[in-house]
């Protein structure tokens, strides 16, 4: 009725086409940066380690144990118990008896666990030990 009585020509709309392109090319370089900016971390138990000014890289045969603050023995990140510390040790000393038991704990770990856990290994037969600490 209104549109009519002033003769308006409607014109159809032209729908705009977003160009993608140039968003592609700022998500590019928005990962090229994401990527070259991000550290990747060593999956590992936390120990917080004593700082030592004398401690030196590990030698290359090196038999690695780690040993939290509650006194739990891990081997490649999983626990292991007294009678796995024992076989393992004595397949390793077997193999090659110039091997180094490296043990690196926690500061907070008593003394008792860690001389229980290198008593295991010398009945199993080993005889050169290492421990871990953190260069200051």
């Amino acid at each position: 009725m209104f549109d009519d009585d002033l003769n308006i020509i409607q014109t159809p709309r032209i729908k705009h086409l977003w160009d993608v392109t140039n968003f592609i090319d700022v998500m590019i370089v928005l990962l090229i940066f994401l990527i070259g900016t991000t550290t990747f971390t060593k999956a590992g138990i936390s120990l917080n380690q004593p700082a030592s000014t004398t401690a030196s890289a590990v030698p290359p045969k090196v038999l690695e144990m780690d040993m939290n603050a509650e006194g739990v023995i891990f081997f490649d990140l999983k626990p292991i118990e007294e009678d796995q510390v024992k076989h393992m040790v004595r397949e390793i000393i077997a193999k090659d008896p110039t091997m180094v038991i490296s043990i690196r704990t926690d500061k907070a770990t008593e003394t008792g666990p860690l001389f229980k856990l290198m008593d295991w290994c010398r009945e199993a037969g080993g005889t050169k030990f290492s421990f871990g600490a953190v260069q200051k």
